[in-house]
């Protein structure tokens, strides 16, 4: 690969980003703790077709001190080398049966495929040590698939030795029994296995096609676990390889620190992903519940007056909570709160807050559709340098532009409704107090 070429991949990816701030965001949470920054699953395709993509992104990571753990698959390659040496082979609920020809060719493609990598790193000065056994104890899964794995132990204590050297583990789908008998493992089941060793902040899955499709065809952007995973479930227009990732990535955010995230994307757009709050992707998270609440106790008032004042950095009103005509959408971090009133005919979203060190995790989006299940009209404010107005832009049903405020509303066409309610968000006192 050219270095100039990758250094321009790398300013551009710096240059689409929407903030310096976003990006000093995301370097600090992923930099507190080196080893539990992120683990990658790499597909087989991606390395045969997309390599370039795949280093320029991983350089990128390099270049800003987050080395993150790399875990490939070689699918492709190996079915195409069976196929040259006349081996036949065939599948099993998704997974590759394993014989004696098969392991030999598969050892040989691992090893292959997992230089590659490494050699394209290295040549662009990304320090890559590879792994092609030692991480995996593994048992025979099912003796129908043959030399087939089921992970049993992962040695975290070797990633986190060769990632304090300031290299990239690349590590191949490769496992051995107690016994020294080699097994073949799912790439994804490899991923995973390490993900629950070591909590990642950030588990990412990158593909061909940069995320999940809806029946349209269209990238979805983000999926709370609570509220979608039982609806995605049942579309006929999932398949069934990726029901079983969702199945396998529910039950591994089940076990996960609330904080942690996981990612399908495409490697040109890793670092959207990572580094913005849009993201680039479709975003998995295991959600939080979101508590709609009338009357605040003064925990839940303090624990919302936080939220709102980190939010908006600054101090809410005295009486804010004077006003009894209220009521309260409350995330169960204690990261995210909506604040209806009810002044009006129409409900006013009085405040929309989700604190910094959680916007890009999907939370905002989850307590937004919590809020509208209940209102299907629905208007307010916003400042025009507000940075959430992109999001109301996308969202509202329509939006008119004054010198203080921008007004948003949803399910409003009566025009005298519509009228009232811009009259009345636009006379409304300010509730937030900024320090000059």
């Amino acid at each position: 690969m050219d270095k100039a070429f990758t250094k321009e991949t790398v300013l551009k990816l710096l240059g689409g980003m929407s903030s310096e701030k976003e990006i000093r965001k995301y370097l600090e949470r992923f930099s507190s703790d080196d080893y539990r920054f992120a683990v990658i699953k790499v597909g087989g395709a991606i390395i045969r077709d997309d390599l370039e993509s795949l280093v320029s992104s991983l350089l990128f990571l390099n270049e800003v001190g987050l080395r993150p753990i790399i875990v490939h698959g070689a699918g492709p390659m190996l079915s195409k080398k069976l196929e040259e040496s006349k081996v036949k082979f065939s599948f099993k609920n998704g997974q590759r049966i394993t014989t004696d020809e098969v392991l030999k060719i598969a050892i040989r493609v691992f090893d292959e495929t997992n230089n590659q990598l490494c050699k394209s790193l290295k040549a662009n000065g990304v320090n890559a040590s590879p792994i092609n056994q030692g991480i995996f104890t593994c048992k025979i899964k099912d003796k129908d698939l043959g030399h087939v794995g089921e992970i049993v132990e992962t040695n975290s204590e070797e990633l986190k030795n060769i990632l304090s050297t300031q290299s990239i583990p690349v590590i191949s789908p490769l496992g051995a029994t107690e016994e020294g008998e080699f097994v073949n493992i799912n790439a994804d089941n490899a991923t995973i296995a390490i993900a629950k060793e070591i909590s990642p902040d950030k588990i990412i899955f990158l593909s061909e096609t940069g995320g999940i499709l809806d029946e349209q065809d269209q990238l979805i952007s983000t999926i709370n676990i609570k509220d979608d995973y039982d609806k995605l479930m049942t579309k006929d227009w999932l398949h069934s390889g990726m029901k079983l990732k969702l199945e396998q990535i529910k039950l591994l955010l089940n076990i996960l620190p609330t904080s942690s995230s996981i990612s399908i994307t495409k490697p040109i757009n890793l670092n959207r992903e990572l580094f913005t709050d849009a993201g680039f992707g479709t975003l998995i998270k295991s959600g939080h519940e979101i508590n709609k609440k009338d009357i605040l106790d003064h925990e839940e008032q303090r624990s919302l007056q936080l939220v709102l004042e980190k939010s908006f950095n600054g101090k809410l009103v005295s009486n804010y909570f004077d006003n009894e005509n209220k009521e309260y959408y409350l995330s169960s971090c204690k990261r995210a709160a909506i604040v209806m009133t009810f002044e009006d005919s129409i409900p006013y979203m009085d405040k929309f807050a989700v604190i910094d060190k959680a916007r890009g995790e999907g939370l905002g989006n989850a307590i937004w559709k919590r809020m509208l299940v209940d209102h299907s009209k629905v208007f307010w404010r916003s400042r025009p340098n507000n940075s959430i107005n992109k999001f109301y832009m996308q969202v509202c049903d329509g939006f008119q532009r004054y010198e203080d405020w921008n007004i948003f509303w949803i399910g409003i066409s009566d025009l005298k409704e519509l009228t009232k309610c811009i009259e009345s968000a636009s006379s409304k006192p300010a509730t937030i107090n900024y320090e000059k």
